[in-house]
């Protein structure tokens, strides 16, 4: 596609005499995919977000830019798709990727098991011809003996286990830098402001009201074309103003979360129903998941329910018999915005994405995006894009497939670069990792103020200088946000060692009276508490209330 001008001078101010060319609903991965090509296209853009970024079914999701190995045969096209963007996502952001190595065991059961063994080994075979796509190792087999030298707390009633290849990334960094590549290109990126409504003049759509929701300030925003990116929300966002063809099942999925690695693989288990789950290292932690059932509650508090916890480690014992024997640190939960299909259980319905122009419902203007996986976002920002600007009578191609997201620019950072300044060697791969080319920024200010180089969240482990910069260049609104920058506070200790020195951070650089860190602070701790709610019973919940009121304490007496 031959690209024409891009739109230069001063950005239009939002107003009806001025207005944007796009407004997005919604900052998860598809909004903020969507905000980056359309600005990199020369659109005026803003992002509303009611939330912070990537709260929502990103925030819960696996972590995977996978090829789903589970849609080959029902849904090839969605396996082919999702391997070839993820092939596309690791050139753009290869700083935050790394390989997760699968192992599918096979226990024994008796002939049937073992014609299904050979037949499995034919399936993977068939899935070996999408890695290159992605940049993925060919599948092996490996014996009972061989599988249990690579994974020792597996099973020993194994026949042996098949290997395959795919890849794991930081959902919430991968959105991040998405919107802030966004705002690079002129985008407005507005957390913590909800759409109430869109603005309507007869059968056209001129914008949306929003409201702030730390202030209260309501206003009007107008633009050429609003689009729905709301993922579970978006069937609620459209119904609302009366267009009825986005249909979409929210699928409820929940993921265990435990301290520190606890499989060398990814491995693959069976639930009591027969549906495929998995327990997977994911960078300082461990997955356990996940469910998938229809949700027809309140999205805004989803609960993690104790039958489905039971459910997943159920499933997981019965290949990984010591699981019970590691703590559960946190919960995720959210829905997939999958498209409908009544009839069908929710394992079989399709990841495909749709994109929907409501002009047909007399909503010009008006657009919606559902369905896909976290692996195509890139794709289905790029169609999406390529449909508004059809709609405003412009071409200009799509740049996001080789342009390198923030942080993803070649450079010759090393570990020992930050060990020479004063920063542990374990810290300074984690910023590497997290901010890539970008670590630089963060080196400088080391370099400047040894100091910065001190640890203040010692589970991931997090640094002073890491914690400023985010709070100075990623966007950061409210205290809780640094969870999903640079995953403060989420380790085994509940945050407890790292909530009062980075509240602290937080109230410097925001110029807040030091009397303001109580409320910061405990607001924090309310969040986490949140992501632990379901594990919450007996016992365990009387002893996080004991540590609350140690916190407490600690508060009052610090100040």
């Amino acid at each position: 596609m031959a690209a024409t001008s891009r739109q230069t001078g001063p950005r239009p101010a939002g107003t009806r005499e001025q207005p944007l060319d796009l407004i997005v609903i919604g900052g998860g991965i598809n909004g903020a995919g969507i905000a980056r090509d359309a600005a990199m296209r020369g659109l005026h853009v803003t992002l509303c977000e009611m939330r912070d970024l990537a709260t929502g079914a990103t925030w819960a999701s696996s972590g995977m830019i996978h090829g789903g190995l589970r849609y080959l045969t029902s849904d090839p096209s969605v396996t082919r798709l999702s391997c070839l963007d993820s092939g596309f996502i690791q050139q753009i952001a290869p700083h935050l990727i790394f390989r997760i190595p699968f192992l599918l065991p096979w226990q024994e059961g008796g002939i049937q098991e073992r014609v299904m063994l050979e037949l499995a080994e034919v399936f993977f075979t068939v899935y070996d011809r999408y890695q290159p796509l992605k940049r993925g190792l060919m599948h092996t087999r490996l014996t009972r003996e061989e599988a249990l030298r690579v994974e020792p707390g597996l099973a020993k009633n194994l026949l042996g286990a098949i290997t395959m290849d795919e890849w794991g990334i930081d959902a919430q960094r991968l959105t991040l830098i998405n919107a802030l590549d966004a705002a690079e290109h002129g985008a407005k990126i507005l957390t913590y402001h909800k759409v109430e409504g869109l603005i309507r003049e007869g059968g056209r759509v001129l914008g949306v009201r929003l409201v702030d929701r730390l202030s209260g300030a309501r206003r009007e925003l107008f633009a050429s074309r609003v689009i729905n990116a709301g993922g579970p929300w978006s069937m609620g966002i459209a119904a609302n103003e009366g267009a009825s063809s986005v249909k979409i099942r929210p699928g409820k999925g929940v993921h265990l979360i435990t301290a520190g690695r606890v499989t060398n693989y990814a491995v693959l288990a069976k639930a009591v129903d027969g549906r495929q789950i998995f327990i997977c290292p994911q960078q300082n932690t461990t997955l356990i998941g996940t469910t998938d059932d229809d949700y027809y509650g309140d999205l805004e508090r989803i609960p993690v329910l104790e039958d489905e916890i039971e459910y997943l480690l159920q499933g997981v014992e019965s290949i990984f018999p010591t699981i019970r024997r590691y703590p559960l640190i946190g919960t995720t939960v959210g829905c997939r915005a999958t498209l409908h299909g009544y009839g069908k259980y929710e394992d079989d319905l399709s990841r495909a994405h749709r994109i929907y122009d409501h002009r047909s419902e007399g909503l010009d203007g008006f657009f919606s995006i559902a369905g896909g996986k976290l692996a195509t976002y890139r794709i289905m920002a790029q169609e999406a894009t390529d449909a508004l600007l059809q709609s405003l009578g412009r071409t200009v191609a799509c740049e996001t497939a080789t342009r390198a997201l923030p942080g993803g620019e070649h450079h010759g950072l090393m570990v020992r670069d930050f060990v020479e300044a004063g920063v542990s060697a374990v810290a300074g791969a984690r910023i590497l990792y997290r901010h890539g080319s970008r670590a630089e920024q963060i080196l400088a200010m080391v370099r400047e103020t040894p100091s910065m180089a001190a640890i203040v969240d010692p589970a991931e482990p997090v640094i002073e200088a890491e914690l400023r910069y985010c709070l100075r260049n990623e966007a950061v609104v409210q205290f809780d946000d640094l969870k999903r920058r640079c995953r403060l506070g989420v380790g085994g200790d509940f945050g407890v060692r790292s909530i009062l020195p980075a509240a602290r951070i937080f109230c410097e650089e925001r110029g807040l009276a030091p009397s303001c860190m109580t409320d910061v602070a405990l607001a924090f701790m309310q969040s986490r508490w949140e992501d632990r709610r379901g594990l919450m019973t007996g016992g365990a919940a009387m002893a996080e209330t004991r540590a609350a009121h140690a916190l407490l304490a600690g508060l009052g007496g610090g100040l």
